[in-house]
């Protein structure tokens, strides 16, 4: 069997978070190389830098898919080869011994319920393992635009505020970076401002207003040194 894809899986939302802040020339090298990529196995594009990191975290989820379809021309395989065999067991058999039992106990009348029970067992059986593999992405911290947790440490010394930044990632990473359906990677440093003010019990409102004019405050400061 030729199991040589010629499509992909790409989510538009997640994409454009990816390249929010790419100029169009940048975007098309991007599309270019996930299309030469997918197609040839290389691309002819030279990407680097954050076209390289964005690159890297789109291709990961391709590829995630493309493991899930090649699992799905198996079982369809697996499954023809089955309904086959049975196809030829069945022939040879005299008509009063082709009646069986199925795993429910009801009676089997037909080929066709026979291949139909094995499609559905098997449509179960790989549609567990695609449950238990989004299980497993989303324990993955590789998604687009999210901080390492030193960016975290480093942006809570700029704010001079303490949040426990172990639990601010798993928290986010189990989630997938996602607030119902905003996705916050792209704003985590706003994500972690509200972190804290629900720690702390204040307003995110009066907290950045603080922030703001504290900024306020120090650009003052440098513009009369440099005076």
């Amino acid at each position: 069997m030729d199991n040589k894809k010629t499509s992909f899986v790409m989510y538009p939302a997640d994409f454009l978070a990816a390249v929010h802040n790419f100029r169009k020339n940048e975007v098309a090298d991007l599309i270019i190389a996930i299309c030469e990529f997918n197609l040839y196995g290389s691309t002819s594009v030279k990407l680097s830098g954050l076209k390289k990191d964005r690159f890297d975290s789109i291709q990961h989820v391709i590829t995630l898919h493309n493991e899930r379809w090649l699992q799905m021309c198996e079982i369809n395989a697996q499954n023809a080869k089955k309904g086959a065999s049975n196809r030829k067991a069945n022939a040879k058999r005299p008509v009063s011994e082709t009646s069986s039992t199925s795993p429910s106990g009801r009676p089997v009348e037909s080929e066709k319920e026979k291949e139909s029970e094995i499609e559905n067992e098997s449509g179960n059986d790989l549609e567990n393992g695609c449950r238990e593999r989004e299980r497993e992405n989303v324990d993955n911290s590789e998604f687009v635009g999210a901080p390492s947790a030193e960016n975290v440490t480093d942006y809570c010394k700029e704010l001079g505020i303490a949040v426990d930044v172990p639990a601010f990632m798993r928290w986010h990473n189990e989630r997938g970076w996602r607030h119902g359906k905003k996705y916050v990677a792209l704003d985590w440093k706003q994500a972690v401002r509200k972190w804290y003010c629900k720690d702390a019990g204040v307003s995110l409102t009066d907290f950045d207003a603080r922030i703001a004019a504290r900024q306020n405050e120090l650009g003052k400061g440098k513009a009369v040194q440099n005076d």
